[in-house]
Formats: C-alpha cells, structure tokens, sequence
C-alpha cells in the first residue's frame, strides 16, 4: 500500500508512522527509520517525505535509496548528524532540519545539484563546508540561531541565492568578501551576529531589497551600503555606533530604533524614506532635529515630485514642543480643521502634514502599544479607510510623528473651505500574557492618551511673494489662542 502514495504529509504521515511503531518499534519515539525493513526502501518514486516532530534521534544510510525525493522535512527533531547516504538525494529540491542538534553537514552536500532551499535553522553547526558552494541551484539559505563564526568562501559561488538568513549567529568574527560576489540576492538577515564591519564591496548585491543588521553592537555602516540600486528596506535597531545617515531617495522602509549615537539625518522628506523609525533615546531631541526638518521645509525641493506618503518617527526636546506645539486641542479623539483660502489666487498646495505628539510609558503592561489613523474625512466623505498605524515605543521621550500627504492622494483634493476631520484610535497592544486589547478612540486631553498634541501644515508652491524659497508653508492649528 505504502509504495503507490507520491506524498506522505499531515494525517497520512501518521498513520505511516503508526505503522511502523506497531511493526519494528515500541511505541514510545522513533529513533530510527529502518528504511532497509520497510516497504519505503522499495519506494523510488517517492517525491515527497514529511517526518516534522518524529522525535528521530538517528538518520540510517538507507535514506539514500529514495532517489525521486524532492521534499524532505526532517525539521523538530533529535538529530545530531546526517548520513553521508542523504548525498545521494540528487533530485532533492528542498530539505529542511531546522529545530534540530546538528554540529556538522556532510561534505558531499555539494551532490545535492537540484536543492533549491536549505533550512538549518536552530541546530549547533559551527561552520558549513566547503563544498556548499555547489549547490548551484539554491535559492534560499536560512542557517539561524546556529553557532557560525563564519562562512566558507565559497559562499559567493552560490549563483542563484536570493535569500541568505545568519541572524541569532552572534560569534560571527566577520563576512567574507566573496559575499558580495552574491548578485542575485534580495534578502540578507544578519541580526544579531556581532559584526564589526562589513564587506568593503558591498554595494555589489545589486538586487538586494531587504537587510537587516539590527543588533549589531559595534557595527559601522559603510557608506558604499547606500549605493545599493534596489534597497528598500533596512533594519538598524540598535546600532549603537550609528551616528548618521545619508539621503536615502530609494528606501520604502527605515528601522533604526534604539540607535543612542544617532546625532544627524537628511532634512528634507524626500530623502528620509517613505516610512523610517528613529525612535528611542538618540541625540536628535539634542541636537533639535525636528526644528531643523521643519524650517528646511520651505526650501524642500523634493516635495513636489512626491506621489506616496511619507511618515518619520523622531525624539522630540520639551523647548521644540513648546515651538511646534503651541496649542492644544482639548475636544475629544479627532483632529479636524478648516482648510484656510490659498494664499495667493494662483498659488498650488502641494501637500500638507499631520503632526502628531505620541508617548508610551516605560513599564507599561502593553507590548508594543500603536496608534492608528482611522480614515481622512473632507466635507464628510472617507477618503483613506484606515491610513496609517504606528507602533509606540515606550520611553520617556516624547516623539513627533510627521505624516506628509502630497494633494491628490488616493483622489484627495484639498481646497480652501474644506472641512477636514481625521478619526484617530489607540490600542494598547497585546497585554504581556499574551491577550489583545480591542482600539479605543483617542482622547488628546486624557492623560493616559498615546497622542498627547498634533498640528496641522499646509505646504503650497512658491509664488511672487515667496520666490525666494521653492515651497511656502501655512501652519493650521485647531484652536488658536
């Protein structure tokens, strides 16, 4: 019966299973397969073999003789070592041993031509042969939460590789330079490996789109890591020796919470990315960064140009509130104002920005608290349905978060006389033991709110009277004194 089934996964896989217990083993764990006493050696067409959480603790060579296998899932197990047998696979596609205690690969893995995604996360490998190197085919890499201090060279002879996950090696000395060499790959997850420094040549990866080298401690980012063509995406939260960052006109997403050396960043909003995340103690409330970025905004040149959001997340000083935030909104849980008339007949509002002031208190019960803008109303008609969310960083900061809104967005056109509300919530996050809490409206005045103030500003083209800068900027409070 066994040798006509291609597959062996979910419910089937147990009754397979059951079968062998009652025929060779007690019924306590498996901890071999015996393939070379059972109908599966017989079985070479079989393409698919699930074992996930089969408590196998031993491997036999006979697992070699299923020459067709193109899948199979050893993962959440007890094995220390493979068989050498496991090479002769040579149709294998996919193999997965993540959850295991394996110190060391076979050195024939190279045999493994056809392997297109290698999963080895959670095991106790130390290194990864030489010969990996060969597998000409593969795609995915995820060698996690291991014990690498290293990486062979032949790492960028891996043609094909378009994702390399590293994270949680954190006795990594360093990358080799042959790395770079890797021209296909789109994601590199280096979290938490202890790096230093990285390869100098770098900027090579030129179709890498996400990299995460967040929990680097002492890494220094070379600027060549910003001359990357399809990078959209970067994590550097908590990197503690970052103290600046560059224009970054290609980047979608920016991470750097945590980062206390941060001092300096682009001023103008086109080059911050359209989402970026400098929350937590830094020197930019030091250094007023977010009175620097609004009076830059005159003089923007990008602004114009700008078709998406963009929304930026910084530290913000009591003195720059105080400036930025002069009024106070004390009317419940929505801002809404009253678009003023342009301030010339002929003058084109661009854009215009939500400032809000968020907070969430350390020691709070909540994981990750958020804030979340409902909708965007004008003249009572929703034009966005859920626009934008933002996860609260508990701190002792205060933190502005700048949302920009170029005219026309989603079909929004903002004129003079126009009514504008925006609904906002709040949710606690989900409670430390693990339950969630349902959005709550905000309410500006109640001292436990996440929004303690916002503002408004309209952004026009320059005109005449204001020829001297490109752009020209009206502030919109809600209740003025």
């Amino acid at each position: 019966m066994l040798g006509n089934l291609g597959v062996f996964e979910g419910p089937i896989y147990k009754l397979w299973c059951s079968f062998f217990l009652s025929w060779t083993w007690p019924p306590k764990a498996v901890d071999s397969i015996g393939l070379s006493h059972t109908p599966v050696q017989a079985n070479s067409c079989l393409k698919e073999l699930n074992m996930d959480g089969c408590h196998l603790s031993y491997l036999p060579e006979e697992i070699g003789n299923l020459i067709s296998l193109q899948t199979l899932d050893l993962a959440k197990n007890n094995l220390s070592t493979l068989p050498d047998g496991i090479c002769n696979l040579t149709c294998l596609k996919h193999l997965r041993l993540g959850e295991n205690n394996v110190s060391n690969l076979p050195s024939g893995i190279g045999k493994l031509t056809s392997l297109e995604s290698l999963y080895l996360s959670s095991n106790s490998l130390c290194t990864l042969p030489d010969t990996i190197g060969k597998l000409s085919c593969l795609k995915e890499l995820l060698v996690q939460y291991n014990k690498l201090s290293h990486l062979p060279s032949e790492i960028g002879d891996l043609d094909s590789l378009e994702m390399l996950a590293l994270d949680g090696n954190n006795g990594f000395r360093a990358l080799p330079e042959s790395i770079s060499k890797l021209v296909r790959l789109r994601e590199l997850n280096l979290n938490d490996c202890n790096l230093s420094h990285l390869p100098s040549e770098i900027d090579r990866l030129i179709s890498l789109e996400t990299l995460d080298l967040g929990h680097n401690i002492s890494l220094s980012i070379p600027d060549s890591i910003w001359r990357l063509p399809c990078l959209d995406e970067i994590s550097l939260t908590n990197c503690s020796k970052l103290r600046s960052l560059p224009k970054l006109p290609t980047l979608t997403m920016v991470f750097a919470e945590s980062c206390p050396s941060l001092e300096s960043l682009p001023l103008e909003l086109d080059q911050l990315g359209e989402y970026a995340n400098y929350t937590g103690s830094n020197k930019l409330a030091e250094n007023n960064y977010l009175t620097s970025l609004l009076k830059q905004l005159p003089k923007s040149k990008g602004l114009s140009e700008l078709e998406d959001t963009v929304g930026i997340i910084v530290p913000a000083g009591e003195e720059e509130l105080r400036i930025w935030f002069p009024y106070h909104d004390v009317r419940g849980p929505n801002v809404s104002f009253v678009v003023p008339p342009s301030p010339s007949v002929n003058q084109k509002m661009l854009g215009w920005i939500l400032r809000l002031v968020v907070w969430a208190p350390r020691g709070t019960s909540f994981h990750w608290p958020w804030v979340m803008i409902e909708d965007v109303i004008c003249n009572k008609i929703r034009w966005f349905d859920v626009a934008f969310t933002f996860h609260v960083y508990p701190t002792d900061v205060d933190h502005v978060w700048l949302i920009y809104i170029p005219q026309g967005h989603r079909g929004l056109q903002l004129e003079g006389g126009d009514e504008v509300e925006i609904p906002m919530s709040q949710r606690p996050g989900a409670e430390i033991n693990g339950s969630n809490t349902v959005r709550i409206p905000i309410d500006v005045s109640h001292p436990n709110t996440y929004v303690k103030n916002w503002a408004i500003d309209l952004i026009y083209e320059a005109d005449e009277i204001h020829k001297a800068n490109d752009t020209w900027c009206q502030v919109v409070y809600s209740i003025q004194l």
